[in-house]
């Protein structure tokens, strides 16, 4: 895993990621705290990790943090209107290397959050698209990170 380093990234707070954990239907991948200003770039290379599932056939990948406000992991496409900001990302498509690049702003979108911001517990989460064809409709939240990890057995 790489971070970017750029003036509007303050830095990181963990540059060493935590130990995988796979099976032949997902794979989770901790990275640890990251503090950002503005955007961070973050590029894992999957085939460099010792994962169980076939690249081939990963489906769905979502970043997960852990709300500083409430104690519990939320999706990366985050809005909190109290606080007054937003957290979005884009990227990923490619499974040999995967490139995102993370944005605070502010809950209206119309600016930079301007001020540093902890991303808590940043954490990787695929999906294997034949097992979740599999999934009765309505059966798992995939924006529910602890539904992702008790459905697919990602504890440790």
């Amino acid at each position: 895993m790489s971070c970017s380093k750029e003036e509007n990234v303050d830095e990181s707070t963990s540059d060493e990621i935590l130990t995988p954990i796979s099976n032949d239907d997902a794979f989770l991948i901790p990275l640890g705290t990251q503090i950002l200003k503005d955007s961070l770039e973050i590029t894992l290379k999957l085939r460099d990790f010792d994962l169980e599932i076939n690249f081939e056939e990963i489906h769905l990948i979502s970043l997960f943090f852990e709300d500083p406000n409430l104690n519990e992991m939320k999706p990366l496409a985050y809005i909190d209107l109290d606080k007054d900001y937003r957290i979005s990302y884009e990227g990923g498509n490619d499974l040999e290397e995967l490139d995102y690049t993370i944005y605070i702003e502010s809950a209206d979108g119309t600016s930079d959050f301007g001020s540093s911001f902890e991303l808590k517990n940043l954490t990787v989460i695929g999906l294997n698209i034949y097992k979740i064809r599999d999934i009765p409709t309505g059966t798992l939240d995939y924006r529910v990170y602890n539904e992702l990890v008790d459905y697919f057995n990602l504890q440790d």
